[in-house]
């Protein structure tokens, strides 16, 4: 079988001889996009552009190879496609690759209009459908979206990601016998994949059946015992059957694996107060606040810790960053309460810091009279 260089140097003896051939000059720059050679095979489908504007083949590998460069040259390649479109508008292929075009630009809307162009030529791929079932999901259209997975299971009714996809959006409208009986077929059908036993897990965990749900979530961890997300999730399992300290055991166990896991430092401040742990929650606030920029309740939640500590400097600082981002939320009574929280704070913070100074007084007062008396009793 001849190799992609052997094709390359036939085509360069054809282009010799026949240096107009815009097709040649399209079968060129394929092959140089199979090479890995993206810039030379830029200037051959341009070339064969130029030849032949109407050659909507070298539209769409042009867009092809500007994506293979870098998702930055997704909207360049969207304009090829389009045009190959224009010139070809039943070509599947080049339907298929505008809509990862525009999955990659972030255009959901876009997107599912273009699968629905390439479902009325190809209706029986599943993998399709899928994907619209996804895109579906995703704009909140939940209801259609299971009838998207359930078109693909007609076609291939050993789809995981179809059943994996269907249990989560049975689960968004609480549809919780539909949502387990879909991801345990997805278990079932793919014991060594992740993907099936973390959301059956959090399919359980929604389902309020959370030793059904510990159960799925060890076999993830079985799986991947490296993913914080996994163990987060069963720090909440075991939070709500009431096993507080077990649950922070599988909070601290996800912040060894990513130790700025933000979800589990959360979960960890707010159980750790809720047991009164407070040293142990401003250590996760701490943590935490220097990575969450944006989220009052955080704050809120941070300053409350150092209340209870009697840092009110700190819980000042902290009640007046909650504040005023209540403020830019537009949550001006939330605001308002809070404000209460910093003001009373701030009072006991400037309490504090008298005293401090009193006693720092005191104690410059001590120590020099205990100066002034070592000294008196040397000359004596």
């Amino acid at each position: 079988m001849p190799s992609v260089q052997d094709a390359l140097d036939e085509i360069e003896k054809h282009l010799e001889e026949n240096p107009d051939d815009a097709a040649a000059w399209n079968s060129k720059g394929v092959l140089l996009a199979d090479k890995k050679d993206f810039g030379a095979a830029l200037r051959a489908l341009e070339r064969a552009i130029r030849l032949n504007p109407e050659l909507a083949e070298a539209y769409t590998n042009r867009g092809r190879v500007l994506i293979s460069i870098g998702p930055e040259n997704a909207k360049k390649a969207l304009d090829s496609f389009n045009t190959a479109l224009e010139l070809s508008p039943d070509n599947v292929q080049a339907l298929k690759d505008k809509a990862f075009a525009l999955r990659i630009v972030g255009k959901s809307q876009q997107e599912l209009e273009t699968i629905h162009r390439l479902l009325d030529r190809v209706p029986d791929q599943w993998g399709i459908w899928i994907r619209r079932g996804d895109l579906e999901l995703e704009i909140g259209r939940t209801e259609q979206s299971i009838d998207s997975y359930n078109r693909a299971l007609e076609i291939n009714p050993d789809a995981v990601p179809a059943l994996v996809h269907r249990g989560i959006a049975f689960s968004l409208i609480e549809e919780w016998g539909d949502a387990i009986d879909s991801a345990k077929r997805a278990t079932e059908l793919a014991p060594e994949e992740l993907e099936p036993w973390r959301v059956l897990g959090d399919i359980y965990l929604r389902a309020e059946k959370f030793g059904s749900a510990m159960k799925a979530l060890q076999e993830a961890a079985h799986l991947d015992p490296d993913d914080p997300t996994i163990e987060n999730t069963m720090g909440m399992a075991a939070f709500k059957r009431g096993h507080e300290r077990e649950a922070i055991k599988h909070f601290k166990r996800a912040l060894v694996k990513k130790r700025d896991y933000a979800p589990a430092l959360k979960n960890l401040g707010f159980i750790s107060m809720e047991i009164e742990e407070w040293e142990q929650a401003r250590k996760a606030w701490k943590r935490l606040t220097r990575l969450v920029k944006d989220d009052p309740a955080v704050w809120n939640a941070a300053a409350t810790t150092y209340a209870k500590l009697n840092d009110f400097c700190s819980a000042a600082d902290a009640w007046e960053k909650a504040r005023k981002m209540l403020k830019r939320k537009g949550k001006e009574k939330a605001a308002e309460r809070i404000h209460e929280l910093h003001r009373a704070a701030r009072i006991n913070c400037s309490k504090q810091k008298k005293a401090e100074r009193e006693r720092r007084k005191q104690e410059k007062a001590t120590r020099s009279f205990r100066d002034r008396f070592s000294l008196r009793k040397k000359r004596d």
